[in-house]
C-alpha cells in the first residue's frame, strides 16, 4: 500500500504497471486521503501515474502531472463531478472538471501550496 486506502496497483500506469522513479507523490497521497475523509467514501482512481509513452498515447500534454506521480484522475460513487471538484479545490492545486467523462482530475502541482488556482472544465 502507499498509503492506507490507496494501493500501488491503482496509483501504475494503466500501460507499464509502473510507478515514476521517485514513486507517487507523498502530498497527492496526503491529499486523497483528506479527501477521502471529507467525503466519508472510497475514492477511485481511474488514472494515477502515466508512464511518457502512455501519456502521448491517451493525447496527455507533454508536461502532464500525470507523468510526474502528481496527478490522478478520480471519482466517488454518488457524486457528481461539480460537487467532487468543489471538495476538491479546498485540498488539491488543480482540479479539472470532466462531465463527458464524470471523472475529476487532482494534482499537487505546487506541492499543496495553491489550493485551488488551476482550474479547467472540459465545457470550455
Amino acid at each position: 500500500m502507499l498509503s492506507e486506502h490507496f494501493s500501488e496497483s491503482e496509483m501504475s500506469c494503466r500501460h507499464c504497471g509502473q510507478l515514476p522513479d521517485g514513486g507517487m507523490s507523498e502530498v497527492l497521497l496526503e491529499g486523497l486521503e483528506r479527501l477521502r475523509e471529507i467525503v466519508g467514501k472510497p475514492i477511485n482512481v481511474t488514472n494515477g501515474y502515466r508512464c511518457p509513452e502512455h501519456n502521448a498515447a491517451v493525447g496527455g500534454v507533454s508536461n502532464s502531472q500525470h507523468v510526474q506521480g502528481t496527478a490522478a484522475d478520480i471519482w466517488v460513487d454518488g457524486m457528481g463531478v461539480w460537487e467532487l471538484a468543489s471538495v476538491c479545490k479546498q485540498i488539491f492545486d488543480g482540479i479539472g472538471e470532466y462531465y463527458g467523462d464524470e471523472f475529476v482530475h487532482v494534482d499537487m502541482r505546487d506541492g499543496g501550496a495553491s489550493t485551488g488556482v488551476y482550474l479547467w472544465d472540459d465545457q470550455e
